[in-house]
């Protein structure tokens, strides 16, 4: 049986903002490679540091081609992550 990882709530919130910001990005398909890479970043553990979130950030915009837009999003995405 699969073990199911646990997320601070804190950084779900985060991830959720995060979320919204990458679907205005690539726009309504977003969401599916929102949902799929949460899924792959879970697989990778327990999740209790603000920089697990970055990983998921990183895990988001390698689906960004462009150069400069990957990193507006990223920077937009990581300004979530500060407390």
């Amino acid at each position: 049986m699969p073990v199911g990882h646990r997320v601070l709530p804190t950084l779900a919130r985060m991830c959720a903002a995060i979320d919204q910001l990458f679907i205005v990005e690539v726009g309504p398909f977003g969401r599916q490679l929102a949902e799929d890479a949460h899924a792959a970043w879970l697989e990778t553990g327990n999740k209790m540091r603000p920089a697990d979130v970055e990983a998921y950030v990183a895990l988001l915009a390698q689906h960004i081609d462009d150069a400069d837009r990957r990193e507006e999003f990223v920077n937009d995405a990581l300004a979530c992550i500060r407390l």
